[in-house]
């Protein structure tokens, strides 16, 4: 039984130890070539909306590593950013991608808008009160 309980432990101690290593890691951080987005707007209630993302990565080494959204005047600018493991050894063959990215919209009133996704831009409108219960996460982490 000590001798179960023994190897549990060490694998817990290893499991933990490998995410401290993934942690400390060196990334080269990037910004994603963004091709094309397309808006859908969701009119059941709460209203929502997305963003469709279509791109291309440089190689398959290099991830999409987060969705930050900010708030402009008239709308909503999204920075879709890589991350690549420093030294990695790569084909420096592009593979697309694409992701869906919900925005935040909470408190937004009727109108028309604009969403950019590293540069790509594109318009949305709202006909009803955008407000939901709890707003979304603005940073989305992969």
């Amino acid at each position: 039984m000590r001798g179960l309980a023994l190897g549990i432990a060490l694998a817990a101690v290893a499991c933990a130890g490998g995410r401290a290593f993934e942690a400390d890691r060196a990334y080269e951080a990037g910004v994603a070539v963004v091709e094309r987005i397309d808006v859908n707007v969701h009119r059941e209630r709460p209203v929502s909306v997305d963003v469709s993302v279509v791109g291309q990565l440089p190689d398959a080494c290099t991830l999409i590593h987060r969705a930050q959204q900010e708030r402009r005047m008239s709308g909503i600018a999204v920075t879709l950013t890589t991350r690549r493991e420093s030294g990695a050894r790569c084909v420096a063959e592009p593979r697309p991608f694409q992701r869906t990215i919900p925005l935040d919209i909470h408190g937004l009133p009727p109108g028309l808008y604009f969403v950019s996704v590293n540069g790509v831009q594109s318009t949305f409108q709202i006909f009803t009160d955008s407000a939901v219960p709890d707003p979304l996460e603005r940073n989305q982490t992969w």
